[in-house]
């Protein structure tokens, strides 16, 4: 119970910072509200049961909270994993085009 709240900021932490390489792959465009709504569905869950968690001292283990967790890192990974792919096409792409003359 103690290490709850570091290890919800290291996992919503992880969740922006895959949405930020993921904006930078994208860069400016109409598409950032879209990803703002989708940092706020990666992050709500895991916010909301970690405050129900704190505010209703469960005897028994929180699946709900455990849920969430899991929820939030697998959509951290895959965020991070489509966002590195996505900044080596574009990395490459601008080192394709400034070769050309």
């Amino acid at each position: 119970m103690s290490n709850l709240i570091p290890m919800a900021i290291v996992s919503e932490a992880f969740l922006l910072l895959s949405f930020f390489i993921l904006y930078l792959s994208i860069g400016k465009s109409r598409k950032n509200i879209f990803l703002a709504a989708l940092v706020i569905i990666g992050g709500g869950p895991l916010l909301y049961f970690v405050i129900d968690d704190m505010n209703s001292n469960y005897a028994d283990a929180n699946i709900g909270l455990g849920l969430a967790f899991m929820f939030t890192w697998v959509y951290s990974v895959v965020t991070f994993i489509i966002a590195i792919i996505l900044l080596l096409v574009k990395m490459k792409r601008d080192h394709d085009s400034s070769k050309e003359p």
